[in-house]
């Protein structure tokens, strides 16, 4: 009987000397993912620029996917961009199909470019439905409305539009009478194209025009001041088109940075004309035009405050041309 306990004893010990060595190897695979999950969570995910979006309040950086979210509560989302950017112009195709189709807001939204003129609406409308039936191209759609084909890299905003049964609208005033302005200021303006309840941009709104346009010192005082109208009127008509000419209540508006920056501009005008609706703000920045410095700077300016509700950045940092 005891050669028996002993022997049964020595076999339970053994069995639990397995059973706590399995426990202390689990224990170290688990010390060794939990210290590699961490140091994956505290480097960098990636060392490219491209597609990284931050929620600019708290320098918050973003996915995709959240940003399509945070949109959704917005009845008018304006993307600030600069032209002719390949993959400026696709973010911006995401940006409103993503929101269209996350809110299950098929056949009922707008686009609104501001290379399209209010006063060209019946042309538009009437091209833009040809365009939808299938009897032109893109290009010949810019041909049509614009005079030429060099609107191209846009071609995914207005086919996204299409796609998902938007409707695609102008909302600036002609060149050739934002020209008039330029040269003899807002009073010798066509008082038909003259928004109701027109103003002019914040104080900061032309503070940074005026630095803008002072650069190279090429244009008198008096003459910036006329810039500054035309500007203006461009800002204010966008805003009351956009509001005006859409029959949705959920609204995309296209249109160059420096008229969306900083919540002014055509931000500003629409916020003004619009206070009981929410409006959110994408600016995309293209970051070839930036060192790598110099890109979390561009979020917040210290007098400005923030460039936008969300900044979206595309390509990779090139370098800055007092750096060459």
């Amino acid at each position: 009987p005891k050669l028996y306990y002993v022997g049964v004893k020595s076999e339970i010990d053994k069995m639990i000397r397995k059973i706590l060595v399995k426990i202390v190897v689990q224990l170290m695979i688990l010390s060794v993912a939990t210290v590699s999950s961490a140091l994956a969570q505290s480097a960098p995910q990636s060392t490219s620029w491209n597609g990284r979006i931050f929620r600019a309040e708290g320098t918050v950086e973003i996915s995709h996917s959240q940003l399509i979210e945070e949109l959704s509560v917005a009845n008018n989302i304006v993307i600030g961009e600069k032209h002719y950017v390949p993959e400026v112009q696709n973010t911006e195709a995401a940006i409103i199909s993503g929101v269209t189709q996350f809110l299950g807001r098929q056949n009922r939204f707008t686009t609104a470019w501001e290379f399209l003129n209010f006063t060209d609406q019946e042309l538009i409308r009437s091209t833009f439905a040809r365009y939808v039936a299938g009897e032109i191209n893109a290009l010949d759609f810019f041909v049509i409305t614009q005079g030429d084909d060099n609107s191209a890299t846009y071609i995914p905003i207005i086919k996204s539009t299409k796609d998902l049964g938007g409707q695609f609208i102008g909302v600036n005033v002609s060149r050739m009478d934002r020209a008039i302005v330029a040269k003899k200021g807002i009073g010798a303006v066509n008082p038909a194209l003259l928004p109701p309840g027109f103003d002019y941009g914040s104080p900061g709104y032309h503070e940074r025009f005026v630095e803008f346009m002072s650069v190279g010192g090429h244009a008198t005082p008096e003459k910036i001041q006329n810039y500054y109208a035309a500007q203006c009127l461009t800002d204010d008509a966008m805003a009351y088109h956009m509001l005006t000419e859409s029959s949705s209540d959920l609204r995309f508006l296209v249109a160059g940075s420096f008229h969306t920056n900083y919540f002014d501009g055509a931000v500003g005008r629409l916020k003004i004309r619009a206070p009981e609706q929410i409006t959110k703000t994408v600016t995309i920045i293209d970051a070839v035009d930036y060192t790598e410095a110099e890109l979390l700077d561009l979020i917040h300016d210290p007098k400005y405050g923030d460039i936008a509700d969300y900044v979206y950045f595309v390509n990779e940092p090139g370098t800055a041309p007092d750096s060459e």
